[in-house]
């Protein structure tokens, strides 16, 4: 099949050109041509280029030489062939690092046909390579999804501003990071697909509120980044987080739904004299991870107290990974008072973290992280099976005192895993106590996050005649059929309530309720927070089965519980 060729020929010969003309025809070319042999002439020609120019060396006012280097000011690339009558091996060699192709006399013109096509053979090899690599660079530096830069382009681009700033401090850029939220739940409701087609959407208006010389990356899942380069002032990268919020104040429209999403965004500065990208990229991180703290669709300006603040969370996180090899978790007991009798009934234990540099530390300076490390299952696994051992040995202590009770705390993320029931079966049978003699404790705001499936939970653990308890009751705004439904056998009043008895008429309004509330449902009432006489006195007055708090006694180590439990101390 012949090759199609569209050529132009610089040749001042009619003759010559004709001649040339049929001996690629004859090479089997299907051709297009026009015949220049002036300067101005040539150059109309550039203006829509040739796939081919074949050129005679020397014509009246007009070289080969003068032909390629205008076409080089052209920013052109054309294969060139010079074709002469005679021209001498130095002119040759200049013209060709000059960028000729080829060159050959006119009297072997024979050769012509075959010099085109390896000279057009060469062409298509080095497009294909150019493709190829222009592939692979798409391929290796930006995302496959959104068409943008990804995280190793952009911290090059990165680097490369850094740098330039060092050499010019007056240089001013900024970064920042924007994460989404309400994108994970279009992932899990709507599918992965729709989830794509949503961050398309969003690259695209991120794009619309940026300039073109900007850099906007896709690092990860719905994290961007944005290299703001050459501003007038830092306060324009305020200004282009502004036009972000506003942006995404409008709803997207996504299989036929109105999905609402909000950017929290971190911003960094050229003046804090950055290293490398990376550190720039980070401290962005950690200023939006703190604008998502504070609350949604807002943006922050990274500062050095917030890195501080970072590494000593990711230390935390570290120390309490390890914590659980260590041996590191230690449980204290407060004693849960029958008010009646004033005996003690049983213990609520309560964990807590022998930090080796920060010493004790409560359950409210580390648990929220261990709920994101994933790391509740073992401390729950932990906290119940030390509970029950430490149960037995008091049992067998204290056969006389009727058997003690233990009230064991769990989270919703434990209630959420298939494992608890068994758990609590195979860590009864190991500790040799007795099931009633263990209570199960799920707070109410935590419950009231997923009602049916703590029901489901709660019911299999009454089963195994282990006791539940709803604890804060009152802060958690269950409603009076989710409380008839639950199969908990206690209601722990929330202390917030107790410790206003006796200053505070509404509390006792609530206290008052809350009993009467658990009675007729069938429940026993223990109060939180017992502080003062009168606050045990009030509770006594209202028939509340059981109290405890610091009037009572304070959370104790094992040691102090075996000589209170050897006092018989009454209250």
């Amino acid at each position: 099949m012949p090759t199609s060729l569209n050529l132009l020929l610089l040749e001042d010969s009619p003759t010559d050109a004709e001649l040339m003309i049929d001996v690629l025809r004859e090479a089997g070319f299907d051709l297009t041509y026009r015949r220049v042999d002036s300067k101005d002439a040539y150059l109309r020609e550039l203006n829509q280029p040739p796939d081919f120019i074949l050129s005679d060396f020397s014509m009246p006012q007009f070289t080969a030489q003068d032909a390629l280097r205008l076409m080089k000011e052209r920013g052109l690339d054309l294969p060139f062939i010079i074709v002469s009558g005679c021209m001498g091996e130095d002119m040759a060699v200049e013209c060709m690092k000059a960028g000729a192709a080829d060159y050959l006399l006119k009297d072997r013109l024979g050769r012509l046909g075959h010099a085109v096509t390896q000279v057009l053979e060469r062409k298509r090899l080095i497009e294909e390579k150019r493709q190829a690599e222009q592939r692979l660079f798409l391929e290796t530096f930006h995302d496959s999804l959104t068409g943008l830069p990804n995280r190793a382009l952009f911290l090059d681009r990165l680097d490369r501003v850094l740098l330039q700033s060092r050499r010019q401090p007056a240089h001013l850029f900024a970064g920042l990071h924007l994460n989404l939220d309400g994108f994970k739940m279009v992932h899990s409701s709507l599918g992965p697909s729709s989830a794509d087609r949503l961050l398309i959407e969003v690259s695209q208006r991120i794009l619309r509120k940026v300039r073109s010389a900007d850099t906007v990356s896709r690092i990860e899942g719905d994290a961007f980044t944005f290299l703001l380069d050459n501003l007038k002032s830092v306060g324009n990268a305020t200004r282009v987080a502004d036009r972000l919020q506003h942006e995404f104040a409008t709803p997207f429209a996504l299989e036929g739904r109105e999905v609402f999403l909000t950017a929290c965004i971190g911003i960094t500065c050229s003046h804090a004299g950055y290293e490398n990208g990376e550190h720039l990229l980070r401290d962005a991180t950690t200023a939006m991870l703190q604008a998502k703290a504070i609350g949604r669709a807002g943006f922050v300006i990274f500062d050095k107290a917030m890195h501080q603040q970072a590494m000593a969370r990711l230390k935390l996180e570290g120390d309490l990974r390890q914590a659980l090899e260590h041996k590191e978790f230690r449980l204290v007991y407060q004693p849960i008072v029958e008010l009646q009798g004033g005996r003690i009934a049983g213990f609520e234990s309560l964990l807590r973290w022998q930090h080796p540099e920060h010493g004790l530390t409560r359950p409210d300076g580390f648990l929220g992280i261990a709920t994101e490390l994933g790391l509740m299952k073992g401390i729950g696994e932990w906290s119940l099976r030390e509970a029950c051992r430490q149960l037995r040995i008091w049992h067998d202590q204290f056969p006389r005192i009727r058997p003690l009770t233990m009230s064991v705390n769990f989270s919703i993320q434990h209630f959420a895993q298939d494992h608890l029931t068994c758990l609590i079966h195979d860590v009864i049978a190991d500790s040799g106590i007795d099931a009633s003699s263990l209570k199960i404790e799920i707070t109410e705001s935590e419950m009231m996050q997923n009602p049916e499936a703590v029901t489901g939970v709660l019911t299999e653990i009454k089963a195994q005649q282990v006791d539940t308890c709803l604890d804060d009751f009152g802060t958690g705004y269950s409603s009076l059929s989710h409380l008839q439904q639950l199969p908990i056998k206690f209601l722990k009043i929330d202390q917030s309530f107790v410790r206003r008895l006796g200053t505070d008429d509404d509390a006792l309004a609530i206290v008052k309720t809350i009993i009467a509330l658990a009675h007729q449902l069938g429940r026993q009432v223990i109060a939180e927070g017992v502080e003062t006489a009168e606050h045990l006195a009030m509770l006594r007055s209202l028939g509340c089965e059981y109290g405890q708090g610091y009037f009572l006694a304070k959370p104790l180590v094992p040691e102090d519980v075996v000589s209170l439990l050897a006092s018989a101390r009454r209250w």
